[in-house]
């Protein structure tokens, strides 16, 4: 009888030890709610798993766009003057989840061609 009880304690410990592993899993996955990923030139995706507000400072620390995004919103920053930006998200409570800051620079490139 001793070995059973031993065997069932076993069981319950390591399938209790499984659910805290799920949870911890998921809590991670949580945490971490918001990305801003560069899609190309100029254009960041920002996506939430909740509603945020996206803000764009430059170099001032001036507020120069603010938009409300439910899940995943496309930002072109092309039309930017050249200079260095800091995108912001936060939550509906008004804390940072996350920012990225970024330089807007434009560069000339000039060739050469020879004529005969």
């Amino acid at each position: 009888m001793k070995k059973y009880s031993n065997k069932n304690t076993i069981a319950a410990l390591l399938f209790a030890a499984s659910l805290f592993v799920v949870s911890a899993a998921n809590g991670a996955e949580l945490s971490l709610p918001v990305n801003i990923e560069s899609v190309g030139k100029l254009k960041y995706m920002v996506s939430v798993k909740a509603g945020a507000t996206v803000i764009i400072y430059d170099a001032e620390n001036n507020e120069i766009h603010k938009e409300g995004i439910a899940t995943q919103k496309l930002f072109n920053l092309a039309g930017l003057s050249d200079g260095n930006y800091r995108m912001v998200v936060l939550d509906d409570h008004k804390n940072v989840l996350t920012s990225k800051s970024f330089t807007i620079k434009t560069e000339v490139k000039r060739d050469i061609v020879a004529m005969n």
